[in-house]
C-alpha cells in the first residue's frame, strides 16, 4: 500500500472485527485458546484479542480523530467492555500502530505523549 486509505481500512478492519465477535466464531476462538493452552510450544504471544483490540483502536483513531494518549484509549477500550484497561497495555497498542505507520507520535511538550492519525500520503 502506497497511500493511507483511511474509508477503506475502516471498513476492512469494521468487518473482520465483526467477524471475530461473531457468536458463530465463538467456538473456533475457544477451540484456538483451549489448543494453545494445551500446546504452549506453538502457541505466539499475541492472541486473537490483541489484534481485535489494536484494529478497534485504529478504526475509532480514524473515525474520531484527535489527540490519543493512554488514558483517551483505556476510556475506548472500558467503553467496549474490553477487559486491558491498563496504561501499559494501550501505550504499547499506540506504539504497534505508530510503528505500523498509521499514527504519528508527537513529543513537542515535556512530559506529554499523545498520537494522532497519520495522513501523509507518501508513507508506506
Amino acid at each position: 500500500m502506497t497511500a493511507l486509505q483511511p474509508e477503506r481500512i475502516a471498513a476492512g478492519i469494521a468487518a473482520e472485527a465483526r467477524h471475530l465477535m461473531d457468536p458463530a466464531e465463538a467456538a473456533i476462538e475457544q477451540a484456538f485458546m483451549q489448543m494453545a493452552c494445551d500446546h504452549p510450544e506453538a502457541c505466539v504471544c499475541t492472541t486473537i484479542s490483541h489484534h481485535l483490540r489494536v484494529a478497534m483502536l485504529l478504526d475509532a483513531a480514524i473515525s474520531q480523530g484527535g489527540e490519543w494518549t493512554t488514558r483517551r484509549v483505556q476510556k475506548l477500550y472500558r467503553a467496549a467492555g474490553i477487559p486491558a484497561p491498563r496504561q501499559g497495555t494501550a501505550r504499547r497498542d499506540l506504539h504497534a500502530l505508530h510503528m505500523q505507520g498509521y499514527l504519528v507520535l508527537h513529543e513537542e511538550d515535556a512530559g506529554r505523549r499523545f498520537y494522532t492519525v497519520n495522513t501523509r500520503k507518501d508513507t508506506a
